[in-house]
């Protein structure tokens, strides 16, 4: 049987929103899957992060979380958005909603993803469980930094990417690219192999996304 062939994974997303964290947990069961339709298909993955922002006119301080909810969905919208954690449940992911105090602008997240390079997923988890499950402001630099660190980021480079002007402007405009080319909501996942690539938009189901990377990874 051909060896499959290598395949780019890049994520748009937002570390506030829900079903980027879902997807995430989604697409880790796809290659799980694919791992035993294909054993050693998963060292042949490449996994990026690509930002993208929800709220990119959300004050560098955030908001408070409530005031947010109910501007964007109306008091009548909020019990249909806690039904998000249900979904993460079924997921296997553990989210606390009413934890959260602020709805950040995820600029300066984004730029910290940017810096961890091939490393990012790690520092994505770190700040998935700080929002969803900790509760903690994203808006807090302090609260950046320490995901930062627990991703491997030493506190100095951390600050020296938040301070790096060029970076900051080359994520934001990026944020602002996707926009620009129609990308309308997130997760996004664009999967590239060879000269083949394919969007699927939305946390699609395991099998889904499982079948999909099969697919583009056939020699």
């Amino acid at each position: 049987m051909s060896e499959p062939q290598e395949l780019e994974i890049e994520i748009i997303s937002d570390v506030v929103c829900p079903w980027c964290y879902i997807g995430l947990a989604h697409l880790r069961q796809a290659i799980a899957w694919l791992e035993g339709q294909q054993p050693g298909s998963s060292t042949r993955l490449r996994v990026r992060w690509s930002p993208y922002m929800l709220n990119p006119r959300m004050p560098e301080s955030g908001m408070p979380r409530r005031d947010y909810l109910v501007a964007k969905f109306g008091q009548a919208g909020l019990a249909g958005y806690a039904q998000i954690a249900d979904h993460a449940r079924a997921a296997g992911l553990p989210m606390n909603l009413d934890a959260i105090p602020v709805q950040p602008n995820t600029l300066a997240a984004h730029v910290l993803i940017a810096a961890m390079g091939d490393e990012a997923t790690t520092l994505v988890d770190q700040l998935f469980q700080a929002f969803f499950v900790d509760g903690r402001n994203l808006a807090d630099q302090a609260v950046l930094l320490d995901c930062a660190e627990g991703a491997g980021l030493s506190a100095e480079r951390a600050q020296a990417a938040l301070a790096d002007t060029m970076l900051v402007k080359r994520v934001s405009h990026i944020a602002e690219e996707w926009v620009d080319h129609g990308v309308n909501g997130v997760p996004t996942f664009r999967l590239k192999s060879g000269s083949a690539e394919r969007l699927i938009n939305g946390a699609a189901a395991p099998s889904v996304l499982g079948q999909t990377l099969l697919q583009m990874m056939q020699p």
